[in-house]
């Protein structure tokens, strides 16, 4: 009887861990954010996250900068100071607080990352251009950690706002611009006018046989 409890203990806590840990990492973006393809703000734009929207936290860099996040369909990176998570009854900056808060530490592989998440989104044709930049090239060192965890609330999220996509114009070009002209710049000289033929004045020549006169009868 006592095993059986034991078990049926054991069992429980089993499935209890998967809900705790995704519940551990859940944090609230604390102020309008974008979502970006890589831990840099040069990477290009998933989508936009307004304040206070709850999000999955994947794992952070080292040194907490930057966090590899889910936020409905989709995924992407954000910097941790616009992440707050719950510490201590508090929600404090995952920036200022993250050695403390237990997060995994990632890296972070711009091949595979796009590979596995970003398929047919207008900029992922283009990411040969970002293989041959330097190792690591987005690294940047963290600035310096404050003696306490900064706390920062996070706001009441719309109540109208859904996870959505940027949509580019015309599939990332701008729209074309056609000259008028059939593209020929216009030119300087001005319209040739023509002079419309005007049509002479009904002039008969003059009759060469005239009209003879005849005398009348009786005088």
């Amino acid at each position: 009887m006592a095993r059986r409890r034991v078990m049926a203990l054991i069992i429980g806590l089993a499935l209890l861990l998967p809900a705790a840990a995704a519940t551990a990492q859940m944090a609230y973006t604390n102020h309008d954010v974008n979502l970006r393809a890589g831990p840099n703000r040069d990477f290009p734009l998933v989508t936009w996250i307004p304040g206070g929207v709850q999000v999955y936290v994947n794992g952070c860099l080292d040194g907490w900068t930057w966090c590899d996040v889910t936020a409905g369909p989709d995924r992407g990176w954000v910097y941790a100071n616009f992440l707050s998570f719950t510490y201590d009854g508090q929600p404090v900056t995952i920036i200022s607080a993250g050695p403390v808060l237990g997060l995994p530490l990632i890296s972070f592989s711009i091949g595979t990352y796009w590979d596995n998440y970003y398929r047919g989104r207008p900029w992922y044709g283009n990411r040969s251009s970002w293989y041959h930049r330097p190792p690591n090239w987005w690294v940047r060192p963290p600035p310096p950690r404050p003696s306490r965890p900064v706390v920062r609330p996070p706001p009441r999220p719309p109540s109208n706002w859904q996870p959505s996509r940027p949509r580019p114009p015309s599939h990332g070009r701008p729209p074309s611009y056609r000259p008028p002209n059939n593209g020929r710049p216009p030119s300087s000289r001005p319209p040739e006018q023509r002079p419309q033929p005007s049509r002479p004045p009904d002039q008969r020549p003059p009759d060469r046989n005239p009209p003879r006169i005849v005398p009348s009868q009786g005088g």
